[in-house]
């Protein structure tokens, strides 16, 4: 059974621009991470500082290397000084 991750990403004012630049660059090498079956990166209508990551991962084990790669590493360095704040939606 894949495993479903939703994560709504809200950048700090001003920054808005710079991590969807960070975060649609990482959507072209995460889709190449063993496991991804999909990553989707979608911007909110009415708030342009709010961002939704989708991911769909084969399983679990998958999701968990991902999380310990040289990849997400550098992603979550990247988004830590654009973000106001980052809330995982519960998974499906």
């Amino acid at each position: 059974m894949s495993l479903i991750k939703q994560t709504v990403c809200i950048a700090k004012q001003g920054k808005q621009n710079e991590l969807k630049k960070v975060l649609f660059s990482h959507l072209l090498s995460v889709k190449k991470v063993d496991g991804c079956i999909n990553y989707e990166v979608y911007e909110a209508d009415e708030d342009d500082t709010e961002l939704l990551v989708y991911q769909e991962w084969k399983d679990e084990e998958y999701y968990s290397n991902y999380k310990n790669s040289e990849i997400y590493i550098n992603l979550k360095a990247r988004k830590k000084e654009l973000l106001k704040r980052e809330e995982e939606l519960p998974n499906f």
